[in-house]
């Protein structure tokens, strides 16, 4: 449980600048001023302990030989240096794990997952559950995610928030991580919708299959890994709100743009893919098939998607098609779904891919990794996996950045002549 403070280091950004716990930036914080956890003119520190000096190598082994079965915890405490209040707070048997797949590999910064409830029935952390410590997976500039997430922000899709915090275990600095919301679970809802009693669902892809939104009968089992029931989802649910989506995108063209209006919030979908169309990202929704949730959300009386995962957003090297009409990856096509919805409401897509390459031009996106990266740098200074890994941070800054000119004007082309 948190106990009280123990360290006091200052309320005004003048002296948290020159504190351990946090580094402070200037321009528009990504979350509220007054959030303790997502303000992100912060780097705010974090530091596991584990009673085992060899705790890499028992996480190790907790890693199953089957990638997709579920992972065990190792148990910890956790304290977190709030930049907001000056103080520390203290988290005693947390469970922490190994997070991601690809990640797991040689020449990867492994990320890692904290629960707060997995040895301690109802601990919370700022009323989270779990912390998402990202790794590299590929991304050595660690601002893919976080600049693909705020733009689907900025677009209207309630996607995850992402930071970036220092994390130390048993006493040694790891480095600075990407710090993503979970966003599978209850305070998620909570946060990013009016109503969070509708039904949640994960479609992750990679384990699981990724969406082909084909109707496969009417009973809730034969859905259930596929789209993965989260936040207390129960089967009832499932017959009653995603079943009925997938008869309805099982019908024909007509059907479609009959039906669909009162299954899903079919503008808020639009949105998602002409983000990831402009970004690009060929791993989400419209390109893969996976990597995202869908809400049914009261509020709108349909369903909503979003996000998770965006290491790969900005870059094509993984793309077989790079058209706003099939974006899809070499391993995947584009589901036949979300190419129905682009080709029947072109010109409400189209529309939207030029509004969203006016908020995500080449320009505002430098302006805003200049002014994260205007931050990070310090730390990574320091970042003893940089040192050793013989990555380049800068070099995959300056990678990023030339990946922020190469689609723009493909994609207002595309999207101006609206030709599926």
């Amino acid at each position: 449980m948190m106990n009280g403070p123990s360290r006091w280091c200052g309320l005004t950004l003048v002296v948290l600048a020159a504190c351990d716990s946090a580094d402070t930036g200037g321009g528009s914080p990504d979350g509220p001023a007054d959030d303790d956890v997502w303000d992100d003119r912060y780097v705010p520190s974090y530091r596991l302990t584990f009673e085992d000096a060899d705790w890499a190598a028992r996480m190790e082994a907790l890693i199953p030989t089957d990638a997709c079965e579920d992972r065990a915890y190792l148990e910890a405490t956790l304290e977190y240096d709030n930049p907001k209040t000056g103080e520390t707070e203290h988290y005693t048997r947390v469970g922490v794990r190994y997070r991601g797949h690809s990640a797991l590999t040689d020449g990867q910064r492994w990320g890692f997952k904290v629960s707060f409830n997995e040895f301690v029935e109802g601990q919370e952390f700022h009323e989270l559950h779990n912390l998402n410590f990202m790794g590299t997976e590929g991304d050595f500039s660690l601002l893919r995610e976080r600049l693909a997430q705020w733009v689907m922000r900025e677009a209207g899709v309630p996607a995850p928030r992402v930071t970036h915090v220092a994390l130390t275990i048993n006493g040694e600095f790891q480095g600075v991580f990407p710090f993503s919301e979970e966003p599978d679970d209850d305070p998620y809802l909570d946060h990013h919708f009016e109503d969070d009693s509708g039904g949640l669902y994960k479609v992750e892809g990679y384990c699981r299959g990724t969406a082909d939104f084909e109707h496969d009968g009417d009973d809730a089992d034969d859905y259930d890994k596929q789209y993965e029931p989260k936040a207390d989802t129960t089967p009832e649910q499932l017959e009653a709100e995603l079943i009925p989506l997938l008869q309805c995108a099982s019908g024909t063209d007509a059907e479609l743009l009959a039906c669909l209006p009162a299954h899903a919030d079919v503008d808020e979908w639009i949105t998602e893919m002409a983000v990831d169309m402009v970004l690009p990202d060929v791993d989400g929704l419209a390109g893969a098939g996976q990597n995202f949730m869908l809400y049914r959300d009261p509020g709108v009386g349909g369903f909503v998607v979003y996000p998770w995962d965006k290491d790969q957003a900005f870059s094509t090297n993984a793309a077989a098609s790079t058209s706003i009409w099939d974006l899809h990856p070499s391993w995947s096509e584009s589901p036949e779904l979300t190419q129905r919805i682009r080709r029947l409401w072109k010109d409400e897509f189209c529309g939207e891919v030029l509004r969203v390459a006016e908020l995500a031009t080449a320009a505002r996106l430098r302006e805003e990794s200049t002014r994260v990266q205007g931050y990070l740098s310090r730390r990574i200074e320091d970042d003893p996996w940089f040192s050793s890994s013989g990555q380049s941070w800068s070099g995959a800054v300056g990678a990023l950045d030339g990946d922020f000119d190469a689609r723009h004007d493909d994609v207002v082309a595309e999207a101006t002549a609206c030709t599926p």
